[in-house]
């Protein structure tokens, strides 16, 4: 944010016990105007984590967590484990009842008070190249009946394709499961000088182009500004050259960026 300026949302990530750090990057947000968007992952990764949590053993935990977000003095976006089919936490279907399980136990604690509850699934879960995985697995009918909405991980790709084409994909998939209502919201998102078909910062302008002309589509973006944990060997980050960052800094100058007020 220093060198971009300020930012209307900061997302981070948290294991299962990360209550104190939550808290205090969330009080930091509120401070500094920006929405929160917490991702936190089951008190085990390991494979049958999922069925444990959807077993009721954690609930109690579940309820303080709920009770914690309640007592914040306004809203964040909560999301329990995301890219869940980059785990091997278990099948599909254990990570949608531990899901659900999650949302309906704090749900039923707080009313859900100050929480959009969101899944974040890797957007190529949904490519239909990709013939390793089905998304139905992933996001199940009754997660589509949950959530808020549905959080979205989608980084520039070497053949260009952008958030019309993919996001648009997704958008059509859940209209098919009679949710043509429901937004998304990209969770992760990237872009690289690497390729040589693209400008530096060409990608991230069309992408930004096409937010700003469906915004009854897609509610929020948060970029992965990081080169931790990045298995893609590509480098996301907005500096890596002069063109991406102005380009970056261009979107959030636009009447379209927001923050908490």
């Amino acid at each position: 944010m220093r060198r971009t300026g300020p930012v209307g949302l900061y997302r981070t990530y948290y294991n299962w016990d990360g209550g104190r750090g939550e808290n205090n990057r969330i009080r930091s947000d509120y401070a500094a105007g920006r929405l929160s968007w917490i991702s936190f992952k089951p008190p085990s990764s390991a494979p049958g984590g999922w069925n444990q949590v959807s077993s009721g053993r954690f609930d109690a935990d579940l309820r303080a967590r709920a009770r914690r977000y309640a007592s914040l003095p306004g809203p964040i976006v909560v999301t329990f484990n995301h890219e869940p089919e980059n785990d091997r936490t278990g099948t599909g279907a254990e990570f949608a009842r531990a899901w659900c399980h999650v949302y309906d136990v704090m749900k039923k604690e707080t009313g859900l008070k100050n929480v959009a509850s969101v899944p974040i699934i890797g957007e190529w879960t949904f490519n239909p190249q990709n013939r390793r995985q089905d998304p139905a697995d992933w996001v199940t009918g009754p997660m589509l009946d949950r959530c808020d909405f549905l959080g979205l991980d989608i980084y520039q790709n070497a053949g260009g394709a952008g958030y019309d084409e993919r996001l648009g994909r997704i958008l059509d998939w859940m209209a098919a499961r009679g949710h043509s209502d429901k937004m998304v919201g990209v969770a992760e998102t990237g872009t690289t000088d690497a390729y040589r078909y693209d400008q530096p910062g060409e990608w991230w302008t069309q992408q930004w182009k096409w937010s700003i002309a469906n915004t009854d589509k897609l509610g929020v973006i948060s970029y992965f500004n990081s080169l931790r944990h990045n298995n893609s060997g590509n480098n996301w980050l907005l500096w890596q050259s002069q063109a991406k960052l102005n380009a970056f800094k261009a979107s959030l100058q636009s009447s379209m960026s927001v923050g908490l007020v």
